[in-house]
């Protein structure tokens, strides 16, 4: 009786508005992600740019998203969350209306700059915020639900490739219309919130990562792994005789079982030690894209693992968060999401980068790095905590 008396009080105490803002955020700015790294890969891939040069144009997004979390917060200190994160889905909006406008290769990297710099709205922003509208109790879910939200539009991302084509610039004028009609509707949402988090410090960032450091290592092994998977996997798929659209469709698939996965780990997360859990994720990640590694295409089993491989990586980044709101409050919560977002940054500019290199010797390593990263990860985590 007394579990469910606390529960509704945290259900009450929670601010649901604020809560579906971000969660709404984050699900547009994925769709924009989702579909530029495997439409551009394969843009580029069609046009015989390197794999390399791939990797480093993955990497533009990154460094635009590092990059922000030192210049948004002194640009911003007159607005409110909620308005900040309508300022970022317009300026990703312009950024996506660029991709279709131009094909020239230099501006395309000056194009992933800026929508990182955009999308670094909602990850400074929109993660303190949730944490700080949440209550602990119903933690873990509703950080399982905004993963899920996110992988929601990971799913929609890469599914505008088969309907719009990769050629004329049409998914991406498309997305662009999309995030627009969005950020006008979350702007009126967004009045109806109650809570606002505190303005992130930067000079607060070095304090955070020596008094977390694990968690910081946490979001870095999930930048890494993601932007590795999302940008270079498709192209590894194509070079093995696959199809534009199967490629995408196994972007699709793995994100299918982020979705239903992470409201799962959600609940996971309210009953056990969410230090356990990442550990898990970490593990489970290494061992199924290490399988990935030696699964034929024309199989059944490349599928199940890219679900399960999607729903492994994605709950390292939904513990991370969840563990944050319950050992941070108040600025260190705020400087937390800003450090978050250099980590995933820095992660995401190392991943593909390193993953590239390594394709471009050995065409068969794309999932080596990701399956070393994890196994690695999962020993450090235990072995740490």
């Amino acid at each position: 009786m007394n579990a469910t008396h606390s529960e509704q009080t945290s259900l009450v105490d929670t601010d649901w508005w604020s809560v579906g803002t971000v969660t709404v955020g984050i699900t547009v700015f994925a769709i924009a992600q989702g579909l530029t790294y495997p439409l551009i890969s394969l843009l580029l891939s069609a046009r015989e740019v390197s794999d390399t040069m791939i990797g480093l144009n993955a990497a533009a997004f990154m460094l635009g998203l590092g990059t922000s979390v030192l210049v948004v917060p002194r640009l911003t200190r007159s607005l409110r969350a909620g308005q900040v994160i309508v300022a970022g889905l317009l300026g990703a909006a312009i950024s996506l209306g660029g991709f279709a406008a131009t094909d020239n290769l230099a501006a395309w990297f000056f194009l992933r700059f800026a929508l990182g710099f955009c999308v670094n709205a909602i990850y400074v922003f929109g993660e303190a915020w949730l944490n700080a509208a949440t209550a602990d109790a119903v933690r873990g879910r509703v950080s399982g639900v905004y993963s899920a939200g996110m992988a929601t539009g990971f799913v929609i991302g890469p599914l505008a490739i088969p309907v719009f084509g990769i050629e004329g610039g049409l998914a991406f004028a498309a997305c662009a219309v999309l995030v627009s009609f969005v950020a006008f509707g979350l702007a009126l949402l967004s009045k109806r919130a109650r809570v606002e988090p505190e303005k992130p410090a930067i000079s607060e960032l070095p304090r955070f990562a020596r008094s977390a450091p694990m968690l910081v290592f946490l979001v870095v092994a999930f930048g890494f792994i993601d932007a590795s998977v999302l940008s270079l996997s498709p192209v590894y798929l194509t070079g093995a005789g696959a199809s534009a659209a199967l490629a995408a469709t196994f972007l699709a698939v793995m994100h299918i079982g982020m979705i239903v996965a992470q409201p799962v780990l959600g609940m996971v997360l309210d009953r056990m030690d969410r230090w356990h859990v990442a550990a898990g994720c970490l593990a489970a990640t290494g061992l199924i894209f290490l399988m990935l590694t030696f699964a034929s295409i024309d199989g059944w089993a490349i599928w199940a693992l890219a679900a399960l491989g999607g729903s492994a990586f994605l709950g390292i980044y939904t513990s991370a968060l969840a563990i944050l709101g319950q050992e941070h409050s108040g600025k260190a919560l705020t400087s937390g999401a800003a450090a978050f977002s250099l980590a995933y940054a820095a992660g995401g500019v190392i991943g593909p980068v390193v993953t590239g290199s390594l394709v471009s010797a050995v065409p068969s390593g794309t999932f080596v790095p990701v399956a070393v990263i994890g196994l690695c990860g999962a020993c450090a985590v235990w072995l740490k905590r």
